[in-house]
């Protein structure tokens, strides 16, 4: 039976109050961030008077405080070789600034977050203190922001696959002018824009220390992890291996990139439909969990309570993880 419990009512009113302000305030300052944006070009900048937003003074002291804490995770070996997974996050610019190591702090600095707000919420409900609930809470928050970081990864992937065509159109154009490849990998990362120049900037750095060609496009392949970049890893290796015409082998890599994404793109608006059922299968049966935790939340209670409910809710969380993969694999059409 449900027990209405004032001091509870009141702590999350005032949990999602606080939430509606941080948001609107957010919402707010990146909207004049994109205004600035759009405006800065027509305007001329002060020499003398460089204001910070709140968003960037944020950011500073965000970034201030990973750094102190930095320095106490960094006397563990095991974290150092656990952050050497987050340095492909890390572009060109942010080298000397950043290392993964910052990535595993804020990882903890959200599991303690997390962990602190599930504890002010069994201060006002002693009766139901669990260290599973805070445990959840901890890991929730530790892997929240790999969620981000992945996020993010696959928009840089998305924009690196965009502009690998043209870096190659770019490189071949520069040799057919006679340059060696450092001179036209240079090139690619003075023309371009994006991520895809910050991509080239670290091949340029790694030629610079001495690498050969073939690892460094195997280092830039293991950071993207896109088809394209090790079918030019692999031609580059053929071409150091037997030897060969360097323009007629970056004209071949051109010509059949270009041709496999004008396919990508021809299958992507052939199945469109298909995506959009997929994403709808997938949803639905939690938009309606959902809307019956909304209007009954006691419903799911009985999973929760004996052994047989927990087999149960797990029976099902196998079930719908493979519902989605049959589904997945039902409408995936498979392309060059």
């Amino acid at each position: 039976m449900f027990v209405f419990q004032p001091q509870v009512f009141l702590f999350q009113i005032v949990i999602i109050i606080a939430i509606a302000i941080f948001l609107f305030f957010l919402l707010r300052e990146l909207r004049t961030i994109r205004l600035q944006k759009r405006f800065e070009k027509f305007a001329l900048a002060s020499l003398h008077i460089q204001e910070k937003s709140t968003f960037d003074r944020f950011d500073i002291k965000l970034w201030s405080y990973v750094k102190k804490f930095r320095h106490i995770l960094s006397k563990s070996e095991f974290l150092k070789k656990y952050s050497k997974k987050y340095d492909r996050f890390i572009s060109y610019e942010e080298k000397e600034s950043k290392t993964g190591m910052d990535y595993i702090t804020i990882k903890f600095i959200s599991a303690f977050c997390f962990f602190g707000l599930n504890f002010l919420t069994i201060l006002f409900r002693p009766n139901q203190f669990g260290f599973m609930s805070l445990l959840l809470t901890f890991l929730l928050g530790f892997y929240l922001p790999d969620l981000f970081l992945a996020f993010q990864f696959g928009k840089k992937q998305k924009m690196v696959n965009d502009d690998l065509l043209k870096a190659i159109i770019v490189m071949n154009n520069s040799f057919k002018s006679g340059r060696n490849i450092m001179q036209a990998v240079d090139i690619v990362k003075r023309e371009l824009e994006g991520p895809i120049k910050d991509e080239f900037k670290k091949i340029y750095m790694d030629m610079t220390y001495g690498l050969s060609v073939e690892i460094v496009f195997n280092r830039f392949y293991e950071r993207v992890k896109l088809e394209d970049a090790k079918y030019i890893s692999s031609s580059l290796s053929l071409l150091n291996t037997t030897g060969g015409n360097i323009v007629r082998v970056f004209g071949s890599i051109e010509k059949s990139i270009f041709n496999k994404k004008k396919l990508r793109n021809e299958m992507k608006s052939l199945t469109a439909a298909s995506i959009f059922v997929y994403r709808i299968l997938v949803f639905l049966p939690l938009i309606f969990s959902f809307l019956i935790f909304v209007l009954n939340p006691t419903y799911f209670n009985p999973f929760f309570k004996t052994p047989f409910g927990l087999l149960l809710f797990l029976l099902i969380i196998v079930l719908y993880i493979s519902y989605i993969v049959v589904i997945k694999k039902v409408l995936k059409v498979k392309s060059l």
